[in-house]
């Protein structure tokens, strides 16, 4: 099944080819990522999955890279505080952050995502995971620490991807809106909630205890932090 779509598709692609310049690699990888997902959308539904509910890092891995490859990543992650309503305006408590349990291994974790290739830098990238997955639009946040230790940075996902996220760590100081599901149309959230920094919930996803390791530090230093 799907041979002779295959073909078709190779030799227009050797036409195409013959007619442009050199594709760079954004180009190809995005034109991949673009294939899958339209096959996806074609294809899973008769086989009775819905593919909105696929996780991202599902299909991120035919970005050019085979499944259980050791996947670089430009991810961002960010420390969204309890907002208190008070008579003078909202209040933020810098050591209450919102967590996320994840879809996919059902531990506790950071509001987390890669940055897109449409993404115009990593601070919007993560603006729009928030939006995204909690549902609160950031209206101030700074770059606040970065993951670097290559042993503290690697993570396996449930279905065999690995990642090593040297990742932007942000700091939210204000934000509208109450945090909700309402907007995770990929379901990678069961639950949202706040927790104290130094009162972790379990299980937690081991590779995110480091951000909140240099987070604390940060508030200790009022610093940017270098992990």
């Amino acid at each position: 099944m799907f041979e002779r779509q295959i073909d078709a598709l190779h030799t227009e692609f050797q036409e195409a080819l013959a007619r442009e310049n050199k594709p760079s690699v954004r180009q190809y990888l995005e034109a991949v990522f673009e294939l899958r997902s339209r096959l996806d959308r074609l294809v899973l539904p008769q086989l009775g999955v819905d593919p909105a509910k696929l996780a991202a890092h599902n299909i991120l891995r035919f970005k050019g890279y085979g499944p259980g490859a050791l996947m670089p990543t430009s991810g961002v992650r960010g420390m969204i505080p309890l907002k208190v309503d008070t008579a003078n305006g909202p209040e933020y408590d810098p050591y209450w952050v919102l967590l996320q349990r994840r879809g996919d291994s059902g531990e506790w974790g950071i509001p987390s995502g890669f940055v897109n290739a449409n993404d115009p830098d990593e601070a919007t990238a993560f603006i729009r995971e928030a939006r995204e997955e909690a549902g609160i639009e950031v209206t101030k946040l700074d770059l606040v620490a970065r993951t670097s230790r290559l042993d503290r940075c690697l993570h396996t996902y449930p279905n065999g991807d690995r990642i090593v996220g040297r990742d932007n760590l942000y700091r939210v100081h204000e934000y509208d809106g109450v945090p909700n599901l309402g907007k995770d149309t990929e379901r990678e959230s069961l639950k949202l909630e706040f927790f104290h920094i130094d009162h972790l919930p379990e299980p937690f996803v081991g590779m995110h205890r480091y951000p909140v390791e240099l987070y604390t530090t940060h508030l200790e230093t009022g610093r940017f932090v270098m992990g």
